[in-house]
Formats: structure tokens, C-alpha cells, sequence
């Protein structure tokens, strides 16, 4: 019994032992083989432009292509295709066709239903007169209606004016020059109150303004410092040193490439050139250009090849969480948030 327990575990053990090595080698692939990539474009008519990743040994490849205004791209794995960009846009093209043309259905059975309900029943054989007889007719009702409701309101304004006749106990007994004065005393005790009430929302205005104001100018000494401090550079210092490294590893190992351009003026023809001669420490002498000084024009082509290693980014990563000056700035953020 006790052998074939150990037995049991030692199944299990090997089991995985054998899932952890998987795990692991599937980690190294995923960071030491690299991801190589190629593209080329081509302008003469139209342009048209086709790009390729693949990665171990082209058992995952992703090709991408932009020819005459479409783009297609696919994901296959051994060969196979596992995912098609194309098919996915056409089938979202299908259903926003379909939809627009249900809303459009819609909107015409919409109208039509309002138009018929808009439409009078008209009856077999009846005739327009007929039915300006009925509508007569049906109207006149309401006007002896409305005849007959006249009485009503005329007694009921009479009440109401009875009603509204005061007591000779509520008539004000100082309307004279003593009711004048008091007036015009609480009119001018109402608009001075009225005044002191505005003076006081002013002030609590300003309060308001003058927090507003200490509180920018603490944020703007909060920035000021924090832009200043020593971590802050020393981490913005080893960012863009990171930066570089990665650009740098990511560029295409190979390019070549011939380039015609033009524009109708002259200067501006150059100002371009003088921009693509930034670039000339990537490409050097492997990209030929010629610059057209009499008419527009833009043709040519150009391939590039290259690759990178995700090891590269890991690690990266790595390094800038180590750093305790990037963390700082990180948690400094973060906090203000």
C-alpha cells in the first residue's frame, strides 16, 4: 500500500515537474527568440505598402498589406490562418449596412403611420361638401356650449367681485402723507438691505478667489520644486537613457531604398531635404534621394528589415523599477492622483 502511494506521488511529481519545465520554456522562447520583422513600400501610381512579422521560425506570423486602399492583415499559426482582419471589417461592414437599412425601414413605416393617421376616414361615395356639412355641424354644438357657460362665468366673476369687495374695517386709515412717508421709509430700508446683501455675496466671491489663487500658486511652488528636485531629473535622465536603448533596438537592422520628390517651389523642395538629412546616420548611404526642383512629384521605395528580443523590454522594465529616484516620481504622481 505504502508503494503504491509513493508510486502515486511520484506520477504526480513528474506531472509537474514536467508543466513547470513547459512553463519555462515556453518563458525563454517567448523572451530570447526574437520577433523579426520586413516591410516595403512601393509608390509609383498608387502606393502600396506589405509588412510581415513572424516568430519561431515563422510558426507565428502576422502579414499586413495596403494595396489600391484596402488593408488586410491575417494571424497564422503553423500555416494556418487563426485570425482574418479583412474578414472581421467585411462583417462589420455587413452588419452596419444591414442595420442602417433596418432604421431606414423603420423610418418609412414610421411615416407612413403618421401620414395615415394624419388622413381623415373618408366613407364610400362621400363627397368633400359632406364632410364640410358633418364638420360644420359637429362644431356648432360647442358654440351653444360655450353660450350656455357664459351665464356661469359672468355669475361667477359677480361672486367673485362681491367677495373681493373689503370690509370698511381693512381699509388703511393713515393713507394719507403719514402712509406715503412710511413707504417710501421701507422702500428705502429694502434697497439698502438689498445692497448689504450683494456686498456680502461680493465678499464671499473674493474669498473664493483669493483660495482659488493661494491654492495655484501652491500647486504651481508644489511643481516648481518637484520639477527641480535632484530625483526628478536623475530619473527623467535615466528614462530617456532607457528610451534611446530601446529605439535603438528597435530600428531595422537592414534598409535600402531609392527616393524621388518634388514640389512645385524650390524651397520648399529643400527645406524637405534638409529634414531627410536628419535621418542620415540611420540609413547612410543605403537610401538614395533625389530631390526634384522643377515639378511635384513623390515616387519611389523602400525595405526594411529587423528584429527584437523581448528580453530587451523585460529587462528595461527591470531597470527603471529598481531605479528608486523613478519610483519616487511614479509614487509622486500617483499620489496626485
Amino acid at each position: 500500500m505504502l508503494h503504491l502511494f509513493l508510486f502515486i506521488l511520484k506520477i504526480i511529481g513528474i506531472i509537474l515537474a514536467a508543466l513547470l519545465g513547459l512553463l519555462l520554456l515556453i518563458l525563454l522562447l517567448l523572451l530570447f527568440v526574437p520577433i523579426r520583422y520586413r516591410g516595403q513600400l512601393t509608390k509609383e501610381k498608387e502606393l502600396e505598402i506589405t509588412a510581415k512579422g513572424t516568430w519561431l521560425l515563422h510558426m507565428v506570423s502576422v502579414p499586413i498589406s495596403f494595396r489600391k486602399g484596402a488593408l488586410t492583415g491575417k494571424i497564422k499559426v503553423f500555416g494556418i490562418t487563426v485570425k482574418n482582419f479583412a474578414e472581421d471589417e467585411e462583417e462589420l461592414k455587413e452588419t452596419a449596412e444591414e442595420l442602417f437599412r433596418d432604421m431606414e425601414e423603420a423610418a418609412k413605416q414610421g411615416e407612413i403611420e403618421i401620414l395615415k393617421a394624419e388622413k381623415p376616414d373618408m366613407a364610400d361615395g362621400e363627397t368633400e361638401k359632406e364632410s364640410v356639412a358633418q364638420s360644420g355641424k359637429s362644431e356648432s354644438p360647442p358654440e351653444t356650449a360655450s353660450e350656455d357657460r357664459i351665464p356661469e362665468k359672468d355669475a361667477e366673476e359677480g361672486e367673485g367681485s362681491i367677495n373681493e369687495e373689503k370690509p370698511p374695517d381693512s381699509i388703511p386709515k393713515h393713507d394719507g402723507l403719514a402712509g406715503r412717508v412710511w413707504r417710501k421709509i421701507k422702500a428705502f430700508f429694502l434697497k439698502i438691505f438689498q445692497i448689504w446683501k450683494k456686498i456680502k455675496n461680493l465678499k464671499y466671491t473674493f474669498r473664493r478667489f483669493c483660495v482659488k489663487i493661494r491654492t495655484g500658486i501652491r500647486k504651481y511652488k508644489d511643481t516648481k520644486e518637484f520639477l527641480l528636485d535632484q530625483r526628478t531629473k536623475a530619473a527623467v535622465r535615466h528614462c530617456m537613457d532607457e528610451l534611446k536603448l530601446l529605439l535603438r533596438k528597435l530600428l531595422p537592422k537592414r534598409i535600402r531604398g531609392e527616393l524621388c520628390f518634388g514640389t512645385e517651389d524650390p524651397a520648399l523642395t529643400g527645406e524637405i531635404l534638409g529634414g531627410i538629412g536628419i535621418f542620415y546616420p540611420v540609413f547612410k548611404d543605403n537610401v538614395k534621394v533625389y530631390p526634384d526642383f522643377q515639378q511635384s512629384v513623390l515616387e519611389g521605395e523602400l525595405f526594411v528589415k529587423g528584429s527584437f528580443r523581448l528580453v530587451t523590454a523585460a529587462l528595461i522594465l527591470w531597470r527603471l523599477w529598481r531605479d528608486k529616484n523613478v519610483r519616487y516620481v511614479y509614487h509622486r504622481f500617483h499620489d496626485r492622483e
